[in-house]
């Protein structure tokens, strides 16, 4: 399957999208809190789609009660970079991150962080890959054991 995508911004309004990469009923207390971040300003989503099929998204949120995660006007925190399943390994999880990275750029961020399962390889090797080469904390939570990672964004690559 070929595909030809698109990242765009995720307006409020259309938020339920979302639901075709991850089960917002089922987590309709996450989906709440991050409509409303949305609302607020605090979360910009961004989502890919070939034609009007999400495929995968990616948020940068401004602020969360985690210094390690955001640091004002200095640090974003990356937040749920999902691509589905049956498109994996196809770019679409780099080019969502790089779209962060121009983002935050353009707004005069100089870092972004992310935290990750530790039994997630896929996802530690794209982060690693793409400079989020220091460790914050190494911890364990409901979901397991997981590592909260930093990248210092320099100039646009290939400048």
């Amino acid at each position: 399957m070929d595909l030809t995508y698109t990242i765009t911004r995720l307006d409020p309004g259309d938020f339920d999208l979302c639901g075709a990469l991850w089960d917002i009923e089922r987590r309709a207390d996450l989906a709440s809190r991050f409509r409303r971040e949305l609302l607020e300003g605090n979360r910009t989503t961004f989502l890919c789609r070939d034609g009007e099929a999400p495929l995968g998204e990616v948020s940068l949120v401004r602020y969360t009660d985690d210094p390690d995660y955001t640091v004002e006007n200095r640090r974003l925190y990356v937040s749920r970079l999902l691509v589905r399943r049956d498109v994996r390994r196809r770019g679409i999880g780099r080019a969502l991150l790089r779209t962060a990275f121009e983002t935050a750029r353009a707004w005069g961020y100089a870092e972004l962080s992310v935290g990750v399962n530790l039994d997630n390889f896929a996802a530690l090797k794209l982060y690693w890959e793409e400079g989020f080469d220091s460790i914050l904390y190494i911890g364990e939570d409901g979901d397991g054991r997981f590592v909260k990672l930093l990248k210092r964004l320099g100039k646009l690559e290939g400048l």
